[in-house]
């Protein structure tokens, strides 16, 4: 009988591309005759076509037992197919693979090497923990084996094992510290690799293998294997810190003379993550000249900054940024170089220059870094500025050095600026949310970090962060209001400007309408009206700044925000008024009376203008003391006096008594608690419960028409006393035939007595139980 070969189904499926599924099918059924042959040939071959269809996506569960026998075939061909099989189908839950256990230690201890290597193979793929833990002696045993292919498998199986098996590790160790003294350098090799894999999760177990490994540091010259070695001891020189002097020599040499770029970077990763760098010893570069090994680190590291290829600029920006945090002093030199990484079109890179060049940031390269990092987000295709100033300094709005600031340092962009799209083509890479956010992010902490020390002006900062208001393109809200914050409560030289810049942004029409949209910064509007309130009194007051917070929008902010645009709103009114109480005369009457009556109107349109919506504890309580404020100073003026009334001058020191200064947000923490606070004592009585309280039920209205119903009883005083009768005998009764309904109408009945009414006890009248 004529049977297909994996070579006739494959050009089978090509040649019925149209009816492929039936066919596969009709292939199926063959297959499943033909693996239940004598045959074990013809059963091999069913194997191999079954495995190929299951690569395909089809199911050959079913054929799990067949596999097995194939695996147990005496011809290394047929074995091989049933192994192969086993690898690609095989998995975890496979009930099948407990048959396998004396067939793979059959194979293991065969004279054949080709039977061990693909028994090898196969336990690899396929172990489960019980196989592991039977067979683990076996492939250990392997591990001695004559022929140096077979020792290698063996090697990589126990390693494969021992993620099955953990118990093994133990043996399997000082196996290992044998294999890396192998006379073929291709066991060693492999040796190592399981090493630096085994050694990923527990490097400690491994510290015994250092002087061996330090032997093939020295004297190998095999880059690959180089590789593995060194990145073993990044992993062992922090446990063990005496290897990083011991390290220092043959690390600094192969730094020198190395050309592998991959080599280069794992000596580099290595000395600066094993701490070999702060090793007081001297290195000595390519030409001869003694340095020190951080500096000789900092200087091969340009090789990879100035490489054409991303992988290696990248992992170049990723050691930079460690060794700066252990020198930062090497990586200032950098600079010019991590700037051009700001342009790159890779992502990635551009992440990694922003990390970097966030850590090199002084007073001297804040400035430049900011506006380099801020071009990018302005000009990019997610928002672009365009200053209405620039069309009188005929300035074009495609220009890549766009000024920030203008002459007198406010920012061009709160002052005037709008947003509008940009007409030049830039990199898609800074229209990236992510990026966006990191450079934002990059720009803060630049400016911030430790307490402002790299920043010398701080009028510039603030006009800054004013920018960011309109060109971020992300939510970023909550990040430059607390920035905006602080910097004004802590630094009492930029309130001032601070002031200038809150009016700016509340004025305008715009950001105010937009703050209930997603990516519009609102929180930055509720820092500028605190800041507006807590600190009129540094500026001139004007009663413009009342209506720049009262806005009509007020209503769409969030609770939160409402209630400190009212408080706000309170100061500065109170404020202007000390301020304009100060030269009274009808004039300044007229006006009080008028600014005062507007704000109650505007307060009544915003807040009042819907009853049936309930204002929030936070605001409706501010809104009554600023109605109750306004109320007041309106009956104080309604009649013209020679001089204002006290309480136009009075009514600032309710907000002004005394000035909030900064505190740690640890302050609370280092006040110590009193030996003698009490907290489990009741300060007072305690205050009864009386959210459980039961009410009566309410008196039902009483019915007339259930007045006669003789079922129906009015109190349980009517229900008949009936004398049982226990001498005469019980007797079954046949049930009543029911008569027809009458179609008459009911009889009107007496109504019901009302209920008889029921006393509930509180809980406050309960008596006291003594103790």
């Amino acid at each position: 009988m004529f049977e297909k070969t994996l070579t006739d189904l494959i050009q089978g499926l090509r040649a019925n591309k149209r009816n492929e599924a039936e066919y596969i099918q009709r292939s199926l059924s063959e297959i499943q005759r033909e693996v239940q042959l004598s045959d074990m040939h013809q059963k091999s071959v069913a194997v191999d076509k079954i495995n190929y269809l299951h690569m395909l996506g089809y199911d050959m569960n079913w054929a799990n037992f067949n596999v097995v026998e194939v695996m147990a075939s005496p011809r290394f061909g047929e074995k091989r197919s049933g192994y192969l099989a086993a690898m690609q189908s095989f998995h975890q839950d496979t009930d099948v693979l407990m048959l396998t256990t004396n067939l793979i230690r059959k194979d293991l201890a065969s004279a054949n090497i080709m039977e061990v290597s693909v028994a090898l193979d196969g336990l690899a793929q396929v172990a489960t923990h019980e196989l592991a833990q039977d067979l683990f002696d076996d492939v250990l045993a392997v591990m001695g084996h004559v022929r140096p292919y077979i020792r290698k498998k063996a090697l990589v199986c126990a390693c494969r094992l021992v993620g099955r098996y953990a118990e093994g590790l133990s043996a399997f160790v000082p196996l290992l510290k044998d294999r890396l003294d192998d006379p073929d350098p291709t066991v060693v090799a492999a040796a190592v690799s399981v090493v630096c894999e085994l050694a990923r999760t527990d490097p400690r177990s491994y510290l015994s293998l250092a002087p061996k490994l330090y032997r093939l540091l020295t004297t190998s010259a095999n880059n690959w294997m180089l590789i593995k070695i060194v990145k073993l001891f990044a992993w062992l020189t922090p446990i063990e810190p005496r290897l990083a002097k011991k390290l220092h020599a043959p690390l600094s040499h192969l730094v020198s003379t190395t050309t592998a770029m991959s080599l280069l970077y794992e000596c580099i990763n290595t000395a600066v993550a094993g701490n070999i760098i702060d090793v007081q010893l001297p290195a000595v570069d390519s030409v001869g000249r003694e340095m020190d090994f951080a500096s000789l680190c900092a200087r091969k590291l340009e090789q990879f900054y100035e490489s054409r290829d991303h992988n290696l600029r990248y992992v170049g920006l990723v050691t930079l940024a460690q060794l700066q945090a252990r020198r930062p002093e090497l990586v200032a030199a950098h600079y010019n170089t991590i700037m051009r990484c700001l342009d790159d079109p890779d992502m990635s890179i551009r992440m990694r220059a922003i990390e970097a060049i966030s850590g090199m940031a002084t007073r001297k390269t804040l400035v430049p870094t900011v506006k380099r990092l801020m071009s990018q987000l302005v000009l990019s295709n997610t928002v672009a500025l365009q200053p209405n100033s620039c069309a009188e300094l005929n300035v074009e709005s495609e220009t890549l050095d766009l000024p920030l600031l203008d002459a007198a340092g406010a920012s061009l962009v709160s002052a005037q600026g709008t947003i509008v799209s940009p007409k030049i083509d830039v990199s898609d890479v800074a229209d990236n949310p992510e990026y966006r956010l990191a450079a934002i992010d990059a720009i803060i902490d630049m400016c911030s970090r430790q307490s402002y020390a790299n920043t010398s002006d701080f009028e510039w900062y603030v006009a800054t962060l004013a920018d960011l208001v309109y060109i971020a393109g992300v939510d970023v809200g909550l990040r430059l209001s607390e920035r905006l914050l602080d910097v004004t409560v802590r630094v009492r030289q930029v309130r001032a400007f601070s002031i200038k810049m809150a009016r700016r942004l509340l004025s305008d029409s715009c950001l105010v309408d937009r703050s209930c949209s997603d990516g519009t910064n609102s929180p930055v509007l509720s820092t500028s009206a605190y800041i507006l309130g807590e600190y009129c009194m540094l500026q001139p007051s004007s009663a413009e700044d009342i209506g720049l917070l009262l806005p009509s929008g007020l209503s769409k902010l969030s609770d939160e925000q409402q209630a400190v645009f009212v408080q706000a709103a309170m100061k500065v009114y109170a404020n202007w008024l000390k301020d304009v109480s100060g030269y009274w005369n009808p004039e300044i009457w007229e006006l009080v009376r008028l600014v005062t009556s507007s704000t109650q109107h505007t307060l009544s349109s915003i807040f009042m203008g819907n009853a049936c919506v309930a204002l929030p504890l936070q605001v409706a309580s501010r809104l009554r003391m600023f109605a109750e404020i306004l109320k007041t100073v309106s009956l104080a003026t309604s009649n013209l006096g020679d001089s204002a009334p006290p309480v136009c001058a009075e009514l600032q020191y309710l907000f002004s008594a005394y000035e909030l200064n900064p505190v740690s947000a640890a302050a609370q923490g280092k006040v110590p608690v009193p030996e003698d606070l009490d907290l489990d004592t009741y300060i007072g009585e305690p205050i009864p419960d009386t959210t459980h309280k039961v009410m009566p039920p309410p008196s039902p209205a009483p019915r007339p028409s259930r007045a006669k119903d003789p079922f129906i009883l009015p109190s349980v005083d009517d229900i008949p006393m009936v004398a049982l009768q226990l001498d005469s005998p019980v007797h079954a009764h046949k049930p009543r035939k029911t008569k027809k309904k009458s179609r008459r109408k009911p009889k009107p009945r007496s109504p019901s007595p009302p209920p008889v009414p029921v006393d509930i006890v509180d809980d406050e009248d309960m008596p006291e139980v003594s103790k």
